[in-house]
Formats: structure tokens, C-alpha cells, sequence
């Protein structure tokens, strides 16, 4: 998805489950890799929902996160 954006968009990655997603075995997952993507194409920050989502490799994400500047917002 993110591939589909422009390089410098300054937008925002909102990654929420979607309304008839099945919980118990389907969370939407974020890892380094969708930070080094949202890095890539100039995204200013991630909003996700606390508990509804796999975080990979959380230390490293927010060091990586931490170093460029990206913002991490949890609702």
C-alpha cells in the first residue's frame, strides 16, 4: 500500500482494524519494515490502537522511530 504514495507525501499511516475484521486472528501488524516504508515516502508518523494491533520488533521500531523522527500515537 504504502508503494502507491509519492516520495515527501508528509502524510500520516493510520493502521486500524477494519470494522468486520475477525480479532481473534487477524490484527493488523507493523514492524520495521512498515517504518523504514513510512520513512521511505516521507510519512511524518503512525497512529494505531492500543491492543488491536501486532507490533514486531518493538524497541527496534522505536529507536528507528526515535532516530528519523517519525511519531508513534496510540488511541
Amino acid at each position: 500500500m504504502l508503494s502507491t504514495l509519492k516520495k515527501k507525501s508528509d502524510g500520516i499511516l493510520i493502521k486500524l482494524p477494519k470494522k468486520k475484521q475477525d480479532l481473534r486472528m487477524d490484527l493488523p501488524t507493523i514492524g520495521l519494515q512498515t517504518f523504514k516504508d513510512a520513512k521511505k515516502y516521507g510519512l511524518r508518523g503512525l497512529v494505531l490502537q492500543s491492543k488491536k494491533n501486532i507490533f514486531l520488533d518493538k524497541t527496534e521500531c522505536i529507536k528507528f522511530a526515535n532516530k528519523n523522527k517519525i511519531f508513534i500515537y496510540i488511541i
